[in-house]
């Protein structure tokens, strides 16, 4: 993608590029949040949120559904999901991930709140990538 393009200035949620097309994706509020889950991501890419605290839906964007985005792109976006959560002071954060498919919005509940089935955690230190 070109870095002068005009979509990055209107794309609605916070963007991380890591390379190869994939990309993190992070809503700013629950509005965003419901929108980036369950109107944006692919049913394919990895959905991660740190646990039990409340904190901005992140999502590791793949470039196709068979890309592997291997451990490092999975650590550098729960840093990121946990850099936007109530625990961004903490030294680490258990971030959970799982495929945007196994995550589901309880009927009649908020913007943002959601279900999750099949979850791997992570544990992170809270950080943004070197830009």
């Amino acid at each position: 993608m070109d870095g002068g393009s005009s979509d990055v200035d209107t794309f609605p949620f916070r963007r991380f590029d890591l390379g190869n097309g994939f990309e993190v994706w992070v809503g700013k509020n629950a509005r965003q949040n419901d929108e980036l889950t369950f109107h944006t991501a692919q049913k394919y890419d990895l959905w991660m949120h740190a646990r039990q605290v409340p904190g901005s839906h992140t999502v590791l964007h793949l470039p196709n559904r068979d890309a592997e985005p291997g451990r490092r792109r999975i650590v550098q976006a729960a840093q990121i999901a946990a850099y936007y959560s109530k625990a961004r002071g903490s030294g680490a954060v258990p971030v959970m991930y799982t495929r945007r498919k196994y995550v589901r919005s309880p009927k009649g509940s908020p913007p943002g709140a959601v279900t999750v089935q099949h979850e791997d955690v992570v544990m992170v230190e809270p950080g943004l990538p070197e830009r």
